[in-house]
């Protein structure tokens, strides 16, 4: 939990004493580091013997550091659906004359605006987890299923430095019916003739590269490539309009403009979205969010459709971008969008 006050010098981090040799390793900018428990290490209990130790108050602690810095009467403003209602009441117990404001929509508003560290980061994560994702395609062998070729994007992501934080595989059309909902991964193994979708989240040092690509396995018929073909153009429309100064409600509206002629309409309900720390961040490029695009945003573009010749399959392309002061740069550009790769 960090606490940033309106003076920085009054700016704590409390944590899990387990925790404190990774921060001291780490160096973390905040100072002023307070810790709370006994820890996971037995030996930093009161009595190593101790079957059920006492488990600590994070709480506690923090609300005694609100009131060495005369805070405890002020106004504290908390991310209430992630801090969790049984902490935030604790908090609100051992500090019943402050007042609590749930800021989540005014964190996310600073979060949108990544500075130069978080754009490093993500260059970097976008840059394994093209690499990572073209390896996966290229490991791809008739009769693996897809759990399987998940697993080789899974063993990629740590041969080549990156966390791994998730990957949806599913080949397609394999006779579903995906009117109201995606496939799971089951073990669905792969033919000539398919589509293989990744929907790839390679991480590196805690910031995500969101890539979907979707790849013929031997050749597809005239009516998957044209629906690739589609979905390509699609996204590259868009890449052409997105720019800082355009509303993201006008964005999503440019890409449901497009469909006019195509034959197929939208499946998801925005047509991209910001990432980072978090594979689904805010501003959403939809038409409730009217967010105006700005240097240093970090967005996802990924108009998907959904094609049916037997069984339906989601024919999505999806590339990360950094919103320049004249543009865009296109941080997946290294994963090709062909349909054979």
């Amino acid at each position: 939990m960090d606490c940033l006050p309106q003076s920085e010098r009054d700016t704590f981090i409390v944590a899990g004493a387990g925790e404190s040799t990774t921060i001291g390793i780490m160096d973390l900018w905040i100072k002023d580091r307070r810790f709370w428990g006994p820890g996971y290490y037995i030996q930093t209990w009161d009595n190593p013997l101790e079957p059920d130790p006492p488990p600590g108050d994070p709480m506690a602690v923090t609300a005694d550091v609100l009131k060495e810095k005369g805070l405890a009467n002020g106004t504290i403003a908390i991310e209430r659906r992630y801090l969790g209602v049984k902490y935030s009441e604790r908090l609100q117990e051992l500090l019943p004359s402050a007042t609590f404001v749930d800021a989540e929509d005014a964190i996310w508003q600073l979060r949108t605006i990544k500075c130069d560290e978080e754009i490093r980061r993500s260059r970097i994560a976008c840059k394994l987890g093209s690499k990572i994702w073209l390896d996966t395609v290229h490991e791809a062998e008739e009769g693996m299923t897809q759990p399987e070729l998940q697993a080789v994007y899974r063993r990629l992501c740590v041969e080549n430095g990156a966390d791994y934080e998730r990957a949806y595989v599913i080949y397609g059309p394999a006779g579903l019916d995906l009117s109201n909902g995606s496939p799971a991964s089951g073990d669905v193994e792969l033919k000539k003739g398919m589509f293989i979708r990744i929907d790839g989240q390679a991480k590196y040092e805690g910031y995500i590269c969101n890539l979907s690509r979707i790849v013929g396995f031997g050749e597809v018929s005239d009516s998957l490539a044209e629906a690739h073909a589609i979905e390509k153009w699609l996204v590259e429309r868009c890449m052409e309009e997105m720019k800082p100064g355009m509303k993201c409600s006008d964005l999503r509206q440019i890409e449901l403009d497009l469909y006019a002629d195509t034959g197929y309409l939208p499946v998801i309900p925005y047509t991209g979205h910001g990432v980072g720390r978090v594979v689904h961040e805010p501003p959403y490029i939809a038409l409730n969010d009217h967010t105006v695009l700005q240097p240093n945003m970090i967005e996802t573009l990924e108009p998907t459709i959904c094609h049916s010749e037997g069984g339906d399959i989601f024919v999505s392309i999806e590339d990360q971008f950094l919103i320049t002061n004249d543009g865009i740069e296109w941080m997946t550009e290294s994963a090709p969008m062909d349909l054979y790769v």
